[in-house]
């Protein structure tokens, strides 16, 4: 068993202007937390990859489109992205958000200073 805090683990820039993520990478499995600003300008890129993910929604709002379906994501939501769904974040609420992702299999590619590639595509 490990038993981390998140407030321990280094903060890198996020996938998109305005985020910030901190990541931890199991054998099998990630999680990913990602704090926003308010009102951050995501660029809504549509991107898909083979690892199953989980968005949980701590605070604020964010904005997802999965395989053509709109969804705001609020507060104690939870987001299941099939394996090669097409998904994209478009937008961030004036309050910012909190919210962790969870993958599986890991993808340490999410992992600060990682200089392989990535398992994303667009």
């Amino acid at each position: 068993m490990s038993l981390i805090d998140w407030n321990s683990l280094p903060k890198a820039a996020g996938m998109r202007a305005g985020s910030v993520r901190q990541a931890v990478c199991a054998e099998q499995m990630s999680a990913v937390r990602v704090e926003t600003a308010p009102d951050a300008a995501f660029d809504g890129k549509t991107h898909w990859h083979d690892n199953e993910q989980m968005l949980v929604m701590i605070s604020g709002e964010v904005t997802l489109v999965i395989d053509d379906q709109t969804v705001v994501c609020r507060p104690g939501d939870l987001v299941f992205f099939p394996p090669g769904s097409r998904h994209a974040a478009t937008a961030v609420g004036p309050q910012g958000a909190v919210y962790y992702e969870i993958f599986a299999p890991a993808r340490c590619d999410q992992l600060p200073g990682w200089i392989g590639s990535s398992v994303l595509r667009y």
